[in-house]
């Protein structure tokens, strides 16, 4: 019985001694014990920044002298052509878009016999994702989307009776078993021959999150292209469910890290046909963006 009262004595002397100190969390109730109150560290979870806190990182300027497209499946040229996108406007969702430097690509193509048309960028785009400086953060983020500006195909229809293309975009990196492909297609070009308003059209490109396994889909609802228009949508997959797909059987996680490949495509709906010939095709100011606007 002694026994007893003296640990309550106990007890109750070292609640009141913590009433009055300041603690690491939940302060313990007066004579409380210590049974999960208080003390010990909080768990951060995985977290990113804003995206409008995260600039955007430029991939291509449009200048043929630094870095040019090159035919993969098809014959075509790259000449530096004076047309501009100029200064970005949507930049919604995200940081401060890069400086685009004046100039732009001027890609003619012949027709592949197949519905892909595939240019490969010789430039080295960088590292596509972020990591925060959020305490606790430790999975990096890639950014949201890749933006580009490009103009309609002109000259002869490589696709008869098909209609204007798609625009995507493919990505492709790592290797053996940690290899990925992936391609996101950005929009539906203006009809073929037309000229849009500024001569190059933006369309915006979604990436799959960061470390995306093989087999990843989904269809991303985008900000309207301008304040005139409904809001868009743009499709990726990472995995060889794609046709003409660059890698074959790759089998790791979407991880963006330098060193992966450009492709810039047109997708057709039907075959293209190779006697078509002298095709146009515009291409500037590639950026990676944090956001999906």
């Amino acid at each position: 019985m002694r026994s007893v009262l003296a640990r309550l004595a106990f007890w109750g002397l070292v609640g009141f001694s913590l009433t009055g100190c300041g603690g690491n969390g939940t302060a313990l109730p007066t004579g409380g014990l210590p049974n999960n109150n208080g003390g010990g560290s909080v768990n951060v979870s995985t977290q990113n920044p804003p995206g409008g806190d995260i600039p955007g990182v430029l991939i291509d300027g449009g200048i043929v002298a630094t870095a040019h497209y090159s035919g993969i499946n098809t014959t075509a040229t790259d000449t530096q052509s004076p047309s501009d996108a100029g200064t970005d406007p949507k930049t919604e969702g995200s940081g401060t878009p890069p400086a685009d430097p004046l100039g732009s690509h001027s890609i003619t193509f012949t027709g592949s016999g197949v519905p892909q048309v595939i240019f490969l960028y010789s430039g080295a785009p960088p590292a596509l994702y972020y990591t925060s400086t959020i305490p606790g953060q430790i999975q990096p983020a890639d950014y949201g989307a890749i933006v580009l500006y490009a103009t309609p195909v002109t000259a002869g229809a490589p696709a008869p009776a098909t209609g204007s293309p798609s625009v995507a975009i493919e990505l492709t990196g790592g290797a053996n078993f940690s290899s990925y492909d992936m391609r996101s297609t950005c929009g539906h070009l203006a009809a073929t021959g037309a000229t849009p308003t500024g001569g190059l059209e933006r369309y915006v490109c979604a990436l799959p999150a960061y470390g995306s396994a093989s087999g990843t889909t989904a269809t991303v609802t985008l900000a309207a292209k301008t304040d005139t228009t409904a809001a868009v949508t743009s499709a990726y997959n990472v995995d060889t469910n794609i046709g003409n797909p660059r890698t074959a059987n790759p089998t790791g996680s979407f991880v963006p890290v330098s060193g992966a490949k450009l492709y810039v495509e047109l997708i057709y709906g039907s075959p293209t046909t190779t006697a078509s010939t002298g095709n146009t095709f515009g291409v500037d100011y590639v950026y990676a963006e944090a956001g999906t606007h």
